[in-house]
């Protein structure tokens, strides 16, 4: 059971990372290469990661969260982005949207080089 559980979660994220093509490309293309790991949401391992942060090999870490409200995973976003400079964190939750529907099946908060994704945002703007 436990197999079908994952081959699920599997097709739920693929389709997800999908559907966002048009407002974050770089996410499919990681995805497909396994470049995005998604792990259930432990602090600890987040903050290790980002003192690690220049070792990590993948683009992003999605973090599953299971015990925190949505309010509480806003503001543990906002500190960790004010508390360091290396990652940039954001979050995501499926029962809110900023009105494009973008939003993931779990709620989530991604982890990704804060230096990169700003690169990957400029290129994305200049192409427009």
């Amino acid at each position: 059971m436990e197999r079908k559980k994952e081959v699920e979660d599997n097709s739920n994220w693929f389709n997800y990372f999908h559907s966002i093509r048009h407002v974050c490309p770089w996410s499919y293309k990681s995805y497909l290469e396994g470049k995005i790991q998604i792990i259930p949401f432990d602090k600890e391992l987040l903050k290790l990661t980002e003192i690690n942060w220049k070792i990590q090999p993948n683009d992003a870490l999605v973090y599953v969260v299971d015990d925190l409200t949505l309010d509480e995973i806003d503001e543990f976003v906002a500190h960790r982005n004010d508390s360091q400079k290396k990652c940039e964190y954001l979050w995501s939750h499926p029962t809110f949207t900023k009105g494009a529907n973008n939003q993931t099946p779990k709620p989530v908060i991604i982890q990704q080089d804060r230096k990169r994704l700003m690169e990957l945002r400029n290129a994305n703007a200049q192409k427009r």
